[in-house]
């Protein structure tokens, strides 16, 4: 069956990729990680992913509790998917590792690899209520998993990307793919909005940190009127959020102040402090 090959393949190569993150990669140096490792490895990361997201989409409409083949192909499927979030944080992990500063050139296809599958797996988890229809609770667990790993995935990278400091003698490389990584981010923001409070903050943060940082560096390059847009619409959804939950709060009885001043503090807190 076409369907079970391509999960075998994925299989296949997933395993693959985690054996030379876990045995290969701790043996090369900083310097050595972008060309022997990274531009080589992560480009079939990404289409791993990709491939077992379309054989997910076109496989899902016959998933049923009776159905057990199907349901077992994808469920393999999901944790294939959830074994690539752990391979690229086991990446992002080593290469934190390293004790002496970070350039964006020894690691330039990680950041790129990493923000297209969370991109990816955020927008099919805000999904799959829709996607499944009902079925929801046969891979529950699984998507849970796959959240929770895509969260800890971002949080890294966030963080790795925190230690790289580009200065004047920074390419037109580099200004382009930090460039990337904050429209990347700024779309992440969107999808990301109503599935965590505190990631959604987190990410505006860096954001906005990232584009203070690099200002005379990237400042003709960013779409600033779209990270302005953005920020306001977000800013004025968490505020509604909160006025309804303080309206359905006081209707119930239940302690307005307290509890909705904690649901509005990460996105007005964390973003500006």
């Amino acid at each position: 069956m076409k369907d079970c090959h391509i999960v075998i393949l994925s299989l296949c190569v997933a395993g693959v990729l985690k054996i030379l993150t876990e045995m290969f990669l701790p043996h090369l140096n900083l310097a050595d990680l972008e060309e022997e490792c990274f531009s080589k490895v992560l480009p079939k990361v990404d289409k791993v992913f990709s491939d077992l997201m379309e054989e997910i989409a076109s496989q899902i409409g016959g998933l049923t509790s009776q159905n057990t083949e199907l349901r077992a192909l994808l469920r393999n499927a999901l944790q294939m998917m959830v074994q690539v979030l752990e391979t690229l944080s086991g990446c992002v992990r080593h290469v934190c590792s390293f004790e002496e500063s970070l350039a964006l050139d020894t690691i330039r296809s990680l950041p790129s690899c990493i923000l297209k599958v969370l991109k990816n797996t955020f927008q099919y988890c805000k999904e799959s209520e829709t996607v499944y229809n009902g079925r929801l609770s046969l891979v529950v667990d699984l998507l849970q998993a796959l959240f929770k790993e895509a969260y800890s995935l971002q949080k890294g990278l966030m963080e790795l990307l925190d230690r790289i400091s580009l200065d004047s003698s920074a390419t037109e490389e580099d200004a382009c793919d930090m460039v990337i990584v904050i429209h990347s981010l700024l779309d992440i923001c969107s999808i990301i909005s109503n599935l965590d409070i505190t990631l959604h903050a987190n990410t505006w943060k860096f954001i906005i940190k990232q584009s203070i940082k690099y200002q005379g560096l990237l400042e003709e390059r960013l779409r600033h009127s779209d990270i302005v847009c953005r920020l306001c619409d977000d800013l004025l959804a968490s505020f509604h959020s909160c006025m309804e939950l303080a309206e359905q709060m006081k209707q119930s009885g239940a302690p307005v102040k307290a509890t909705s001043s904690h649901v509005c503090l990460p996105l007005w807190s964390f973003v500006f402090s």
